[in-house]
């Protein structure tokens, strides 16, 4: 059997005719190289057209993220939050009810009925105006925050301090 290297990938041939040895392609049925041509234009014409809605669709997140309500867009997670050391929240997703901070370095996020927080496994990172050494903790329904929260407790080096950090529920 030979084996050559044709303009659709590679083909068997022994002895066989044109378009013989290609799979999905009735025996004796020439495909002229007009009809390659035509595909291949069609396929460039699709992918420019998906170019162009990607486009669209990324100058249309550029809009969404202009909201004056400080909300957010997350695609990803069920829940999201930027806050400030002072417990302010400068965005969040409309999946945040509230946030309180409840002593130094203590927060509770409060997430609207549709998360439950028991079931979750929120993560938090330090904000870049966070001071060096410092640390960030989270927990579930603690009992010093109201139900369906997630508590952030922030420090530095080891002890209680205001940090601003981020609060992610994936």
């Amino acid at each position: 059997m030979m084996v050559r290297r044709s303009e659709c990938g590679w083909d068997a041939v022994r002895g066989a005719g044109v378009n013989e040895a290609r799979p999905g392609f009735p025996p004796g049925r020439n495909l002229s190289r007009k009809g390659t041509i035509h595909v291949r234009m069609r396929t460039k014409l699709v992918l420019a057209g998906l170019g162009v809605a990607t486009a669209g669709a990324a100058f249309g997140g550029i809009a969404v993220a202009a909201d004056p309500t400080n909300n957010i867009t997350a695609p990803y997670a069920q829940a999201a939050v930027n806050v400030g050391a002072n417990g302010g929240i400068s965005s969040r997703t409309n999946t945040v009810a509230s946030v309180s901070k409840v002593n130094t370095g203590q927060y509770c996020v409060v997430l609207t009925p549709g998360i439950d927080a028991g079931k979750t496994i929120p993560a938090a990172t330090l904000s870049n105006y966070a001071n060096w050494g410092s640390e960030v903790r989270v927990s579930r329904n603690d009992g010093a925050c109201p139900g369906n929260s997630i508590r952030v407790t922030t420090g530095t080096n080891g002890a209680a301090a205001d940090q601003p950090f981020y609060l992610v529920v994936p």
